[in-house]
């Protein structure tokens, strides 16, 4: 979700979810209540905040930050023929590459007080059909905070939709998964939008995911969390995840086409692509390490003028790599962790990177983030 784009002129222009990095943070179990006709609820909830210190950060960002980043309910009812979901409260999601924002001001600009929230038919357990404000089916990283092993999310993140607006249909058969939702992609209320999750199970220790993003049609709009360029492209990633022991590896590949538009102004195809490694070791029942590393590269040049050559957001044809290290300590409902992380960028457009000029290619970071789960 590249909130870079913002600043580009319009002219310019249950079975549903990614496989799954191993959780970092154990929300605490579910408190279950009688709800007479709705039945059995269950409801949890997260507090925790984050402290940020940032090299190099971009105008109007600050080297340091102190902000909420998670105050979060979830109310749900999980069985029966009828079901529901419902996330509310406040988010942030501090993302490797971007300005940190502040907490309201995300909320307010991206996905609203109640970020997900969907009604759930399931009358099988192997088939189900869910209607409302979705997390995505794209990719292997999950959009908040408690959902990963990172503080952060990454750069290939970046590239994918967060949450969407649609109806989606869920099948299972043994070791096979499939998730197709029709949706509105990057939360554009343009309803032409198939996105897709394939997952395989080929045993305990192993799992083989391929997601996609496709629009029929063209969107032109262009907002803080609708960026344009990603909102009509065609977004693919596969994944694996391998356990064994303390160990949990997720690598994947990601790859991007962005067609030509001429009613958008994208008079050539561009492509990106990247590859992440996530993995996770847990030391004790209550310490865990986790780390992520990145490359992603575009094509273009500084001066291809089609307005859809910057697809990463750091310029035409631009480069970049991430490395982050997050050590974990969670007892019961109570988890701390630090987050150390690092982004250099190669071939960039002046503007586009980090510094008060936007001309520096580095940023390094370190979080520290504290909360309760309940």
């Amino acid at each position: 979700m590249h909130t870079r784009y913002f600043t580009l002129p319009l002219a310019a222009l249950g079975l549903a979810c990614a496989l799954p990095a191993h959780a970092a943070i154990t929300l605490a179990p579910p408190t279950s209540f009688s709800a007479g006709p709705l039945g059995t609820l269950s409801a949890q909830g997260i507090l925790s905040a984050a402290g940020t210190w940032q090299g190099q950060p971009y105008p109007g960002n600050h080297s340091t930050r102190l902000d909420v980043t998670n105050a979060q309910m979830i109310l749900q009812k999980s069985s029966g023929l009828v079901q529901f979901y419902v996330q509310a409260g406040a988010y942030n999601f501090p993302t490797l590459g971007e300005p940190i924002q502040r907490t309201a001001s995300l909320v307010a600009n991206t996905y609203g007080v109640v970020p997900e929230a969907y009604l759930t038919i399931a009358p099988s357990k192997g088939f189900s059909v869910e209607v409302g404000k979705l997390p995505t089916l794209v990719g292997t990283e999950m959009t908040w905070t408690w959902q990963n092993q990172n503080i952060e999310r990454g750069l290939l993140w970046n590239d994918e939709n967060a949450v969407n607006r649609g109806v989606q249909v869920n099948l299972s058969h043994g070791p096979l998964a499939l998730s197709l939702s029709v949706n509105d992609g990057f939360y554009s209320q343009r309803y032409d939008v198939l996105t897709g999750l394939a997952t395989y199970t080929i045993d305990r220790a192993n799992t083989a995911s391929f997601s996609w993003y496709h629009r029929f049609g063209h969107s032109a709009v262009n907002t803080f969390v609708t960026p344009v360029v990603l909102d009509n492209a065609d977004i693919y990633d596969l994944m694996y995840t391998h356990t064994s022991g303390p160990w949990t590896i997720s690598p994947y590949l990601q790859y991007i086409v962005s067609p030509k538009a001429a009613s958008l102004g994208f008079t050539k195809t561009e492509h990106a692509g990247g590859a992440a490694i996530i993995a996770d070791y847990q030391m004790t029942r209550m310490v865990s390490l986790a780390g992520r590393a990145e490359y992603e590269t575009s094509s273009g040049a500084n001066s291809t003028t089609s307005a859809n050559s910057n697809i990463l957001g750091f310029g035409p044809g631009s480069k970049a790599w991430s490395l982050t290290v997050t050590p974990t300590y969670q007892d019961h409902g109570f988890f701390t962790r630090v987050e150390l992380s690092y982004v250099h960028v190669t071939n960039a457009t002046a503007g586009d990177v980090f510094g008060a000029a936007g001309n520096r290619a580095n940023q390094v970071r370190a979080m520290l983030e504290t909360g309760v789960t309940f």
